[in-house]
């Protein structure tokens, strides 16, 4: 039912938006800029200059990754080649160490018979030959000195102990240690031969070789690999820490880090940093866009709210520009929050202004203290501010929601475990921004209602109150009309509850609605008394001009009063572009009387607008369906509904609520959220006694 035209923002407005946040992200890119120096190696520095983010210190992480690197161990990998070679050298040396127990026997039937130490000389020497070994003859003795049998066995555990450490990774600085475990695990083992261990000690020793070999790829791999390692746990400075004294010379190290900051000025426009700061001020846009976007049937802004959110906007980030570099703490977002809830409601207040805090984020170096502080601000500032159920008393916007900002201040600090001077530092700028944010958003709101002529909650509010100059003179001046808007106000509040509208504005609007009719009170039915009807001794085009132009008389006097621009164009739209449907049948059946054609319908319709709102055709309905039911007299609610469809269904045949944004939905919660008014105004009261 309603017209797509009319939900697509105006191209000013569109205008507007894009120069605001090309404004917002050159002012979040001058308030991010840090404070640069004119340092090279070796200046002398000429203040204490502190880290304004925490950074990955590259320059040591590189120096820690060298050493690293430098100092990654070689990799040598087992060689199944060299693990055979040597088992096989124990076993040529048994061979030569039988050979030359056989030549001992042999010499024993000669004239000249070999001793076993000359034998284990012997021995010495060939296996110096053989193996190019040097071993001592009294430590090879043993084996000329034991049985055959005895040879045989420890010739067997000597080339099983010399496999089993071959099985492992050996190199020479656990070869012998390897060697010495399995000996000893063979004394225990085999007492009555440990008198050998010794002797198969020596031969393993000096037989055995390690059997790993460099592998150099792995050893290349291995170093790389350590680079990399630190390279990706880089050392962390934390904000806040010191990176140089005053008076302390600017080394290769201290400058990386400032460099790496960018804290030294170049002599070119850094537009690394503009790059930056607009890529996230247009995700930040692109998110409130979106919200805007899927709000916007909702969201219905006057011109002038609208520019005075968006200047709001502005200023509470060109604010920032100056206060983040006075402290990270120092922040009147609360400020936006609470002006934008005024206008706009409290779910809007808050994500809007969420929005607000991300973009002026990056300009407090996304300290995440400011942006938990101010989201409980935020949230506690809009739902005081967007209240509409009652006039929120000025102390307690500022009271409660400052109570809460310090008591979220002092949670941080606690989990954190800051320090004292941390606890105080943050309180007192805390208690700061946010009494100056409600102050300043409280003092100026007079002047923001001046400016934007908007319906506030509290203009609203302040405009129900009975005492209201308007309301009085219908009181007094046009009683009927006055009962009239009462009972349309608390038709036109129900139907807006059950739809989701803004109730506040219908049953407000709906007091107002027909103060045109101050003009010429006489001239309307519920003002007659005594029978008398001045429409009696009028033509029937001169009781129209009188009934039709009451639109037109209460935007007049609405407008002369300064109410709200939406109050005016709800008296501007309640009749629509209808027709008195009396006055013109009444023309139509004097013309047939007389033998004439039919009047035009258009010289009775009424010269206002069709309603643009949910809330104008909320207003609409309810003032046709009080008018005709009151006329109707009667105390049946089935009737009442039944003559309510009909009326709307005569609204919907006129075309009157195209542009309203009604859905049919909409149309039948409000036939039935009338229903129920009047099934409370008809209930059977006590018939009390004479």
């Amino acid at each position: 039912m309603s017209n797509s035209k009319s939900a697509k923002p105006k191209l000013h407005q569109i205008i507007t938006l894009v120069l605001a946040a090309l404004t917002t992200i050159f002012m979040v890119f001058y308030g991010s800029l840090p404070e640069k120096y004119d340092y090279t190696v070796g200046s002398i520095a000429g203040q204490d200059i502190y880290a304004p983010r925490t950074f990955a210190d590259i320059y040591e992480t590189e120096r820690k990754a060298k050493i690293a690197r430098d100092t990654s161990p070689d990799i040598f990998v087992r060689s199944d080649k060299q693990s055979e070679e040597s088992i096989d050298r124990v076993e040529d040396f048994f061979d030569l160490t039988n050979q030359e127990r056989k030549n001992v026997t042999q010499a024993k039937t000669t004239q000249s018979p070999l001793t076993p130490s000359e034998a284990s000389y012997q021995l010495s020497m060939n296996v110096k030959q053989t193996l190019d070994v040097d071993i001592s003859s009294e430590e090879i003795l043993p084996f000329f000195e034991m049985s055959n049998t005895t040879f045989t066995y420890i010739r067997e555990k000597t080339t099983s102990i010399a496999e089993l450490i071959m099985l492992g990774e050996i190199n020479d600085e656990i070869l012998v240690s390897r060697i010495d475990e399995q000996i000893d695990g063979f004394r225990e083992s085999s007492p009555s031969y440990s008198k050998f261990a010794d002797a198969m000690r020596a031969v393993l020793v000096a037989v055995l070789e390690p059997n790993t070999i460099y592998d150099e790829k792995a050893t290349a791999d291995s170093a790389n690999n350590a680079y990399i390692a630190v390279m990706n746990e880089p050392v962390m400075i934390d904000k806040g820490t010191k990176l140089v004294n005053s008076g302390d010379i600017i080394d290769e190290h201290i400058y990386s880090n400032l460099d790496g900051l960018e804290l030294i000025r170049e002599s070119t426009f850094d537009f690394v940093i503009l790059a930056r700061v607009a890529l996230y001020v247009l995700i930040v846009a692109a998110g409130c866009t979106v919200y805007l976007n899927i709000e916007r049937k909702k969201l219905k802004v006057e011109t002038p709210v609208f520019y005075l959110l968006v200047v709001t906007f502005l200023v509470t980030v060109g604010t920032s520009v100056y206060l983040s570099t006075i402290s990270t703490l120092l922040c009147i977002v609360i400020f936006f929050a609470t002006v934008c809830a005024t206008y706009l409601g409290t779910q809007n207040g808050i994500i809007l202004s969420i929005f607000n805090l991300l973009f002026i984020w990056p300009m407090y170096g996304f300290d995440p203290e400011i942006f938990f502080i101010n989201l409980v601000g935020i949230i506690l500032c809009s739902i005081f501010a967007g209240r509409t159920d009652k006039i929120i008393n000025n102390a307690a916007l500022i009271f409660f929601p400052t109570l809460a900002t310090i008591a979220t201040s002092f949670s941080y600090n606690f989990l954190i475990g800051n320090s004292r001077n941390e606890y105080l530092n943050s309180f007192v700028f805390t208690f700061v921004s946010c009494i100056a944010s409600l102050v300043a958003a409280i003092g100026l709101s007079p002047i923001f209602e001046l400016v934007s002529n908007a319906a506030s909650p509290v203009k609203l509010i302040s405009l129900s109150q009975p005492g209201q100059h308007l309301l009085k003179r219908l009181f007094l001046e046009a009683s009927g009309t006055h009962q009239h808007s009462m009972m349309v106000a608390n038709l036109a509040d129900s139907a807006a509850e059950a739809i989701g509208a803004d109730a506040l504005l219908c049953k407000v609007a709906a007091y107002y609605h027909d103060i045109g009719k101050l003009e010429n009170p006489e001239y309307f039915t519920e003002n007659q008394h005594g029978g008398v009807n001045p429409h009696d001794s009028l033509t029937v085009m001169e009781s129209v001009a009188i009934i039709t132009k009451h639109p037109e008389d209460g935007v007049k006097l609405a407008k002369k009063e300064r109410l709200p621009n939406a109050i005016i164009k709800i008296i501007d739209e309640h009749h629509g572009t209808t027709y008195p449907s009396y006055f013109y049948r009444k023309a139509v059946e004097d013309a047939k009387a007389r033998g004439l054609e039919p009047p035009d319908i258009n010289n009775f319709r009424y010269r206002g607008h069709i309603p643009s709102s949910r809330e104008s055709a909320i207003v609409m309905m309810a003032d046709t369906c009080e008018a005709a039911v009151r006329s109707m007299k009667t105390n049946d609610v089935s009737g009442a509904e039944q003559l309510i469809r009909v009326l709307i269904k005569d609204k919907i045949d006129q075309d009157q609520l195209i542009n309203s944004g009604l859905s049919f939905d909409d149309i039948e919660k409000i036939i039935i959220a009338f229903r129920q008014v009047y099934a409370g105004v008809f209930h059977e009261r006590i018939k009390y006694p004479e």
